[in-house]
Parts: structure tokens; sequence; C-alpha cells
């Protein structure tokens, strides 16, 4: 590590190296028996039948909706803590994104409120496991069952965390997990869509790939036969197999980049503990695990002015910090297209300018950890950096 802790960094090895070269030298570098043996690896590791690999969660979450039917007409209720990934996907299949605030303790989907937004048009939920700890999927699993919808994970910060019984990407109809350069592992730029259903297993491998019946790998080889049949306008959402070639190596190692994770949140729950200002995210229990894909905190009795003020001198200390999440309805486009007469997001509203993620990447070494807890206690215990009476 340099002197300046970045908010993330990607953590390579041999491994990937070698992974790397092993399909530059193959002589197919685009869609072929990498990316299928990453699906299966991948499906394997979730605990679900099918996965199908894509160049984005994005990509994931849009094919789900479009190989469950929704479109046009139908409404899709998503968080309104979570990036406009989640909602522009049910733009792009033509539904209507509907927000709903979130609980204060895990900033995950209401369920109390989702009820509230239901209607004859409802056809599915996508909560959002924030920041690596799992949405609370029973009661919406029971709304789904009550209601004849379908329950799509938004998992893209969730490999693995688990709550009680339940695995992220194995609990609804379909999941969507993400391999974007700060997740949990990555593929650089890319997405697995999990399901046990085989149709939407295949319908999503259709609509990623121009709607064409046989991929490339299966056309352009000897004794493979040209002919192909298009059966919709498909789009271009498949993985190169130098994508899932790091993939796979960076999901080999998965266990061990989690347990870092782990142990970099466990030295901040412990090192941060009584900071007046600053409130940390809950720990893991024995029954309920996070991914650590982030380590947000809060800062007490905090605007966006006063976050920022703090964030920058965490910045001249020498720590990197980003924001999970400004929330969707504050959008100029959300707020005009996906928010409803007289709505309100108390929860997100009083939140979300408190927020604050730390650095949790593996590649982390002890003295990088040691320096973020140095600098936000040293931040910590300056004067407060708004009393020039500006107003967060």
């Amino acid at each position: 590590m340099t002197a300046y802790v970045p908010f993330a960094e990607p953590s390579f090895g041999r491994a990937e190296e070698e992974a790397v070269l092993r399909v530059v030298r193959s002589g197919w570098v685009s869609t072929g028996i990498e990316a299928r043996a990453f699906e299966e690896e991948f499906a394997g590791y979730v605990g679900t039948a099918h996965a199908v690999a894509l160049n984005s969660c994005t990509a994931a979450l849009h094919v789900a909706l479009r190989a469950y039917g929704i479109g046009p007409g139908d409404e899709v209720i998503v968080p309104t803590m979570t990036f406009t990934a989640t909602a522009a996907a049910v733009v792009h299949a033509g539904a209507t994104p509907v927000l709903a605030d979130v609980v204060p303790d895990h900033l995950t989907l209401d369920p109390d409120q989702v009820k509230s937004l239901l209607t004859t048009r409802t056809r599915a939920i996508v909560p959002v496991h924030y920041g690596g700890r799992m949405a609370l999927l029973g009661p919406l699993r029971e709304i789904c069952a009550a209601h004849g919808l379908r329950l799509i994970e938004d998992a893209a910060h969730t490999l693995p965390a688990r709550d009680g019984a339940d695995a992220a990407g194995r609990v609804g109809d379909a999941s969507a997990f993400s391999f974007f350069a700060t997740k949990p592992i990555t593929t650089a730029e890319g997405g697995m869509l999990c399901t046990d259903d085989p149709r939407i297993a295949d319908e999503a491998r259709r609509w990623s790939l121009h709607g064409l019946s046989r991929g490339a790998v299966n056309r352009y080889r000897p004794g493979h036969p040209a002919a192909y049949d298009v059966d919709r306008p498909g789009f271009k959402y498949n993985m190169s197999d130098l994508a899932a070639a790091l993939g796979r190596a960076q999901l080999a190692g998965a266990d061990r980049l989690h347990a870092r994770r782990t142990a970099i949140a466990e030295v901040y729950l412990r090192e941060l503990a009584g900071l007046e200002r600053l409130e940390l995210p809950p720990p893991d229990t024995a029954a309920n695990r996070s991914s650590w894909y982030l380590f947000p905190v809060r800062l007490r009795a905090a605007g966006a002015v006063r976050r920022e003020a703090f964030r920058r001198r965490l910045h001249t200390l020498g720590v990197g910090t980003s924001v999970h999440f400004e929330p969707l309805h504050r959008f100029s486009w959300y707020r005009d297209h996906a928010v409803r007469a007289g709505q309100t997001f108390p929860v997100a509203d009083r939140i979300a300018d408190t927020l604050i993620s730390l650095p949790v990447f593996p590649a982390m070494d002890e003295a990088a950890v040691a320096r973020v807890v140095a600098a936000v206690r040293r931040a910590h215990d300056e004067p407060d950096p708004s009393r020039d009476g500006t107003r967060g």
C-alpha cells in the first residue's frame, strides 16, 4: 500500500494473471468455454441451478425482468437507497419503477412500505442487499406469494452473505450479482444472473446475445453449422472469456477475500467504538453475516455540508472514502417519474446525508487499516469544521 489508502482497489495475484494469460494464449477471447465454466462454478458457489454470465449487474436485472415478461404498463418496487442501475433496469424493460423507503438499521427495503405501494399493476419487487447485509427477504417473499409477484434480488453487494438459513442469491425467483472493479469479486466489469428456473435462464441467454439461438463459439469452429435463428431483437450483454477467466480466479479465492474484509470490519468495529459522533454498522451475528462489501458509518447530527467536510478532512489525512447512496428520489429524473404524489421517504432523507463509506478491501495490509483508524479518530476529535455558520 502507498501512503494514501484509496476507497477501493482490486485484489489480484498470480492466479488472476495466469487465468488471463491462459485465455489470451488460447486464441479465443470472446464468450466461450471460460464463460460457461464460470457460470457452472458460480451457480455451484451460490447454490442455484443456473447462472448466466453477463457484462454487468444492470444487464442481469434487465434480462431477468424481460425473461419474466415485465414491461410497459407494469410496476416494479425498488428501494430509494440504491444505485441508479437498480431502477434504470426497470425503465429499460419498459416498466415503471416505484420507489420505497428503507428500514433504518440495514437501509434495506421496508416491507411495510412495500405493502402500501402495491397496485394492480405491480409485477415484481427488487430488494437491494445494502452494503453486504441482506434485505428482509422473509416478509418480502410472503408479500410476493400473497400477490403473485416476482422477487428479484439485487445482490450486487452481497457475495457471500447469509441471514439465518437464507443465502444471498438463492431466495428470490432470480438474483443479480455485480463484478464491477470494487465488488467482492471482480471481472473488471461484469455480472451474473442466477435462478433455479431453466426457462428463465434460457430466456436470459437469448435476450443477452442479440436474440441469437446459437453463440459465435458454436458457429465459428470446425464441424459446427453456421446457421442460427433470431427470435427477438436482443441485446449485447454477454461476458467475454477474458473477463470470465478473471472471475473464475477471483471466485476460487472468494472465501479468502471475504474473510479478509470481515477481519478489517472487525478491527473498525473494535477500534472506532465509542466515538460519540460516529454510528457504526451492526456487527455480524451467528445468524446474520455481511459480505462487508461496504463499511458505512453514520456521522451523527450531520448534514451534507458537515459530511463532506469530514470526508475532505479524511482525504487530507490520506484516506479515501465514498458515499452510498444519494437516494434516488432526490435525482431529477426519478423525482419526476418514480415518486407518487405526496410520497415521502423519512428514513432515507434522515440518514443519507450522514453516510460515509470507509475503505474495506482485501488488499489493505495491517498498516493501511491502522492508518484509516487513526485518520478517522483524528478527524472525529477535531473541532466541527462546519461551525462557521454553514448548515448541512
